[in-house]
């Protein structure tokens, strides 16, 4: 987000000053200058204990935030815009302007407060220390836990793009090209993968290569960097400076384009992050034929990642996370984006899954030994970028504790196929020594600041004990004098009290101040007058203040000195500790999984290698579990295809469950291919390598497209990509246009995927006349909904059965969906007169008036309720008021 920049012309024309600093304060001077060289960004300025805001920046923080804006100073008698927040609380307010869209860069103080120093007349030095935007934050209340914080590059040169991406409180860096005549669609498809909290783009290609026209929909977490950001040969330079030999080595074939993307990233990350840039430990080439591809469409229409209303919450990913990390649940949301289509990665999840069948009592211990797991995956990369939180330490030290209790599980389990969760025996030993050299040094619980001091433990350094002993010595002389000057002076309310600015003094009630001032045998000065007190000062005082002041300082220098000790040691190590970080969010995910599929008697799916389904009482995990909140029990399905059928045509009424059958069967074919148990009695399944779902209508009003081209370009998609085996789902295709140009495409469709792509498809319609297709194609099975009649009303099963359906019953459906009775009886009457092929459909004038009679009714019922005092009633009374309301309304 650009920000406009501060009105410095609007105070006194400063640009046209010979000296326009000299116009000025020494402080606002300093501020201009640190403010040209971040124009990009709100500037958090630190003024002691407050980040404070100037001109522009505090009228746009102020107004983002709900914050007052007051004034600091003056320029040519203008009055300059502030606004601040306290620095114990900024990690709120920056949260809320990041997920605002704007970029801030944050000004510290170098020079120590606390020094003889700052009673000089002297400027505090103060500069940005980093740079927080969307893509590059570390601050763990600024994330989201169970989500990656993706920062994407793309590059385009040649007709090819290239797009490289990070998730900086993870270490990985991730690329990818993009070739071929559907580079577009392929784009947008690798964002939404990737799901980026910030793109950044260089501004001359983005010019050249008509950038604003390919990313228009992510206009607004676009960042323009310069074009040097690219430069291919600086990339591989920084490449080589960042990573380790054998991860170059296995990157060793980079292109040009890669380099560039790559090298972009590190240059935006050394930008944003002052060179502190955290630990980054692999470098993957991602090549997506290699897992099961889901288009945008199609992710969306199963609900994965969200619900068609925008909701998390009833998605897949949210009903079958059962995680207790947020490292785990990041790796199960990743498990969702890239399903394998490797048999032995699938393989080896479900014998994990399949093990843990037979320890539950272990399963049941590892579960408890996850729980509470802090993020120390993300704190380790704090750690790695001198971030000089110690709480970041103590997170590390829980997460080894509980890592280690797991691991000792495991490996004392019967069943050794378990140990290949293990690592190697150099892990063990390292996270033991990292255990003991943070409990050993760090104090529990630390300070938020290493500031603060008071984080390295006694004993550790003589120097810091020396220190501490002198700021105890000195504390109990402050006690000593304070009776001493009692004792002079007779005021027994003296106190000498501290505080930042002053650092120690002396302070009395205003009645008592002339008896202070007599005083022949101290010599007191006068520091301050408030309204009710007087605070003075003696060279006595001074001196030991000093001293105190600056054992304080020296104390928490040598603390960080011991700190980054510790923090070098753990980075030493980095690498082994992300090997620990990584087996143990795959013992949650893998763990998760075995939990969740025994309590939900999900089964094991045999793999086979000829293109099969044979899905035996299959289930939709997501309306299974929200039908038991009700009590209620979800009908569940078989589904095969075996031999040379390949494709359901499915003929039903809506309402009767056929779009529940057909996600579900897509749902349970991506449950396997993640490597967990499947909704089922039993199930039989072949890998695919794509799964189409064309399911719901909708309108694309962002891309100007009506229902019917939203529903012909993902039917486009298929056509052009759908393979042999690849699943492919289409629910009502041609509904959109008459029924003539309907019918004919639907058809066109079918007959297309069954002689071109071979593929297993399921083809759920309204035109009956596409059942006459099973006397051309024997690859066809004809399929519909059961339902029973009882008493002129229509029941839905949900079950699915051989066969064509008799009718649509839409108007059975609107009946259930409230349409009130007077227009469905209206209804009823016309549908007779079409079915006796009547050319015209004369019938009298339809009454309505039994509609306006409900609706006076229903408004007299709800008076009749509002009336009611219900604090008082009692239950022979409510029941009066039902019979009431039966007798008169309900006939």
């Amino acid at each position: 987000m650009k920000l406009k920049q501060p009105d410095i012309k609007g105070f006194s024309h400063l640009d046209k000053q010979k000296d326009p600093k000299s116009r000025i304060t020494p402080m606002m001077s300093q501020y201009l200058e640190v403010k040209n060289r971040h124009k990009e960004y709100l500037l958090f300025y630190r003024m002691g204990d407050f980040y404070e805001l100037f001109f522009d920046d505090a009228k746009i923080a102020a107004t983002a935030l709900g914050i007052a804006l007051t004034k600091r100073g003056k320029i040519d008698e203008k009055e300059i815009p502030m606004c601040g927040v306290p620095v114990h609380s900024s990690e709120s307010y920056l949260a809320r302007l990041i997920k605002a869209g704007f970029k801030v860069a944050v000004a510290e103080q170098f020079d120590d407060l606390s020094k003889e120093s700052k009673k000089q007349a002297k400027i505090i030095k103060r500069d940005v220390v980093k740079i927080i935007t969307p893509g590059t934050i570390l601050d763990e209340s600024l994330l989201e836990s169970k989500s990656y914080n993706h920062l994407l590059s793309i590059f385009r040169y040649k007709g090819e793009f290239s797009l490289s991406w990070v998730d900086m409180t993870t270490g990985s860096i991730k690329f990818q090209q993009i070739v071929g005549i559907n580079f577009i669609e392929d784009l947008k498809e690798s964002i939404n993968k990737i799901e980026p909290c910030e793109i950044i783009v260089s501004n001359e290609s983005r010019i050249k290569e008509n950038f604003n026209e390919i990313l228009k929909n992510y206009e607004n977490i676009i960042t323009e960097v310069p074009n040097s950001f690219f430069c291919a040969q600086d990339g591989e330079d920084k490449i080589k400076n960042y990573y380790s030999q054998s991860v170059l080595e296995s990157n060793k074939n980079l292109s040009n384009n890669e380099k560039s993307t790559i090298g972009s990233l590190l240059n935006y990350l050394e930008l944003t992050q002052k060179k502190n840039i955290p630990n980054l430990k692999t470098l993957e080439k991602i090549q997506p034929t290699s897992y099961l591809q889901i288009d945008f469409f199609s992710e969306k229409s199963l609900e994965i990642f969200i619900r068609n209303d925008g909701e998390k919450k009833g998605s897949l990913l949210e009903t079958i996370d059962e995680t207790k990390t947020s490292s785990g649940g990041r790796l199960l949301k990743d498990f969702f984006k890239h399903p394998r289509i490797d048999l032995e990665t699938i393989q080896f999840r479900h014998e994990c899954i399949e093990s843990f069948f037979s320890e539950l009592d272990s399963l049941k211990k590892i579960r408890g030994f996850l729980t509470g797991i802090p993020d120390a995956e993300r704190a380790l990369a704090r750690i790695s970028a001198y971030t000089n939180n110690p709480r970041d330490l103590v997170v590390l030290c829980s997460f080894i504790e509980k890592a280690l209790e797991i691991f000792k599980e495991i490996k004392k389990l019967s069943n050794k196929s378990l140990n290949h969760l293990l690592p190697k025996k150099i892990v063990y030993t390292l996270l033991e020594r990292i255990l003991n050299l943070i409990d050993s040094h760090i104090i529990t619980p630390p300070p938020i600041s290493l500031n603060d001091g008071g984080v390295i433990k006694d004993k550790i350094s003589q120097r810091l004990d020396d220190l501490r002993n002198i700021k105890q010595t000195h504390k109990k002389m402050i006690l000593d004098l304070q009776a001493k000057y009692i004792l002079t002076t007779g005021v027994n309310n003296l106190k000498i009290k501290f505080n930042n600015f002053h650092g120690y003094f002396i302070e009395t009630t205003n009645r008592h101040t002339e008896k202070i001032v007599q005083s022949s045998k101290v010599d007191f000065k006068l520091l301050q007058n408030t309204l009710n007190n007087s605070r003075f000062y003696t060279d006595e005082l001074r001196k030991i203040s000093n001293e105190i002041e600056n054992a304080e300082f020296e104390s928490i220098e040598v603390e960080k000195g011991v700190y980054k000790k510790i923090c070098n040691e753990i980075n030493k190590e980095i690498f082994n500790l992300g090997l620990a970080l990584e087996k143990i969010a795959f013992i949650d995910v893998i763990t998760s999984f075995s939990e969740l599929s025994y309590d939900r008697n999900y089964v094991r799916p045999e793999i086979v290698k000829d293109k099969k389904i044979i899905i035996k009482n299959g289930r939709h995990p997501v309306v299974e579990e929200s039908l038991k909140k009700t009590g209620e029990e979800f009908t569940p399905n078989d589904c095969n295809f075996e031999k040379k059928e390949t494709t359901w045509l499915m003929t039903g009424p809506n309402m009767a469950g056929k779009s529940t059958f057909l996600r579900q069967t897509a749902i349970i074919i991506i449950l396997n291919q993640i490597g967990c148990y499947v909704p089922a009695d039993s199930a039989k399944l072949s890998i695919f390598d794509k799964i189409f779902t064309r399911i719901g209508a909708s309108d694309n009003l962002a891309q100007g497209m009506s229902t019917f081209m939203t529903e012909m370009v993902e039917t486009s998609k298929i056509i052009n990509e759908a393979t042999d085996s690849s699943l492919v789902i289409l629910d009502e295709l041609g509904r959109g246009t008459s029924t003539e140009d309907g019918l004919a495409i639907a058809r066109a469709v079918l007959e297309f995927l069954i002689e071109k792509k071979g593929c297993i498809t399921l083809f759920a319609t309204h035109y009956k006349d596409l059942c006459k297709l099973k006397e051309k194609y024997n690859q066809i099975m004809l399929k519909t909904m059961q339902f029973k009649k009882w008493n002129d009303e229509i029941i839905f099963l949900y079950k699915v059965i051989d066969g064509i359906s008799e009718g649509s019953f839409g108007i059975h459906v609107a009946n259930l969906a409230g349409i009130d009775d007077t227009i469905v009886i209206r209804a009823k009457e016309i549908l007779e007169k079409i079915k006796g092929n009547t050319k015209e459909v004369n019938l009298k004038k339809p009454d309505f008036k039994g509609f306006e009679k409900k609706n006076i009714e229903f408004e007299k019922i709800v008076d009749l309720i509002k009336s009611l005092d219900l604090d008082n009633i009692t239950p022979k009374d409510s029941l009066d008021v039902l019979y009431t309301i039966k007798k008169n309304y309900l006939k």
